[in-house]
């Protein structure tokens, strides 16, 4: 996959960076959150609604190198104490992201085979087998 040429900004787009670091962190932190609860009920989540998510969460993995190196280059510049300070808080709110989006990922590959459509697909037989060798619990 051919990684798009980044537009690399000047350190006076550091606010807009943390707005929109903080932004995403915060929504995929309610989503790491929304996934947990579903956790023991996957039949509650539809295959096209777990896909979009999938998608928008490599999105932002694939992404993620763009952060980290735009903050390289504003750590290669000269820089006032603050700038450096908020440059080192975005690295380490990006390094959050970064890892929360994993764990959403690992949670949507643990219920990605139980989710209504698949459950639908089941003949009885199959339904019967996993409900009973407690792999689907339906509430």
């Amino acid at each position: 996959m051919n990684k798009q040429q980044p537009q690399w900004q000047a350190i006076n787009m550091l606010p807009v960076f943390s707005e929109v670091i903080a932004g995403m962190l915060e929504s995929s932190l309610t989503q790491l959150n929304h996934m947990r609860r579903v956790l023991d009920k996957p039949h509650v989540l539809d295959d096209q609604t777990l896909n979009r998510m999938t998608k928008l969460v490599n999105e932002q993995l694939e992404d993620h190198w763009m952060f980290e190196a735009q903050f390289a280059r504003w750590k290669q510049g000269p820089l006032s104490f603050a700038e450096e300070r908020k440059i080192d808080r975005l690295i380490q709110l990006a390094s959050k992201l970064k890892a929360t989006n994993e764990a959403i990922l690992k949670l949507i590959r643990c219920i990605e085979d139980k989710t209504m459509d698949k459950i639908k697909d089941m003949d009885d037989l199959e339904l019967a087998q996993a409900m009973l060798a407690g792999e689907l619990r339906l509430q």
